[in-house]
């Protein structure tokens, strides 16, 4: 295994080794501010990608226009700068898509941040050493940095557990993995059939509102990407790892121009946190079930919500 030179010391981390893609669109203030952090870690290959202005919205053209400007006078350490820019907006669910895909056309293996996702400086070499260490892991198919459960792994001595959540407020993964995201979540019926979601959690709520959510996705009711690639995972017995601290801080959550994040949620908000290196790893690969079913409830449905939800659900209503 390498020797890393971050794990012998909590305060020295070198310049990032691996490539970035950085996803932005509307928001110059946000960009900025993900760009100075991106800037301090000075990864060697970054990947800009800007979705087109919406045309129904005054004013979209110049902010987009204000975050590539930012973008092209920001990067002034060595590095080469990739740049995919629509002309045309593809929406979030075709517009991240492409990107990734392009991003992984290119790199078996990187980090992906969006424009409202600041990350503590540790979650560059977090992301790097894990790349590296289960690079050839067919299983392991995405390195979550978020963690809106911190509180219940806080005595835990590992540096990070492994779930079926797959986490995207900033995350990090490779090309094998990748290369089986289905965004039509093609085999849905038969995933269904053959009870595939009971490996999820066990509760049966929470079954029946995540498959909810997968049929909602590939009839396009929504216009998510995370939700297809949360079930492509799924899908091929693939594991996710998440840190045990919250590494990025969303700074989206309950904006005005949010996509999908204008609600109030005071535990998405929560700061980031710096991981102390060297890295402790667990022993096996399974994910804990009590976990999973708190992953849940902070990432999809609150314990009381979700009965609500099942309630309209049965009667029609959702």
């Amino acid at each position: 295994m390498v020797d890393l030179p971050w794990s012998k010391t909590l305060y020295f981390m070198p310049s990032c080794q691996v490539a970035v893609l950085f996803l932005n669109f509307n928001r110059p203030e946000h960009t900025a501010r993900v760009l100075e952090r991106i800037r301090a870690a000075q990864p060697p290959r970054l990947y800009l990608h800007g979705d087109g202005p919406r045309p129904d919205r005054p004013g979209e053209a110049e902010q987009v226009a204000k975050v590539r400007n930012i973008l092209q006078t920001g990067v002034d350490w060595p590095c080469a700068v990739h740049t995919r820019y629509r002309e045309q907006n593809l929406g979030l669910r075709e517009g991240v898509f492409d990107a990734i895909n392009w991003f992984f056309r290119h790199e078996p293996y990187g980090i992906v941040l969006e424009d409202d996702c600041v990350p503590d400086p540790s979650l560059f070499p977090y992301c790097e050493e894990l790349l590296l260490r289960y690079a050839d892991d067919p299983q392991i198919m995405h390195i979550g940095c978020s963690n809106l459960i911190e509180e219940h792994l806080r005595d835990r001595p590992e540096s990070y557990v492994f779930s079926h959540f797959s986490l995207v407020w900033g995350w990090a993964g490779w090309r094998r993995a990748w290369e089986k995201m289905r965004l039509d979540l093609a085999g849905l019926a038969e995933f269904e059939a053959a009870s595939e979601i009971k490996k999820l959690v066990p509760n049966r709520l929470a079954q029946t509102y995540m498959l909810q959510k997968f049929h909602a996705t590939q009839r396009r009711e929504n216009n998510s990407w995370a939700y297809a690639w949360f079930y492509t995972i799924l899908k091929n017995n693939g594991l996710c790892i998440v840190s045990k601290v919250n590494l990025v801080q969303n700074v989206g959550v309950g904006a005005a121009d949010a996509t999908h994040t204008t609600g109030q949620n005071e535990r998405a908000k929560r700061q980031a946190q710096a991981l102390t290196f060297p890295l402790q790893h667990p022993m096996n690969h399974l994910p804990d079930p009590v976990l999973e079913e708190q992953l849940f409830y902070a990432t999809q449905k609150g314990r009381k919500r979700l009965w609500l939800w099942f309630v309209l659900y049965r009667l029609g209503r959702r």
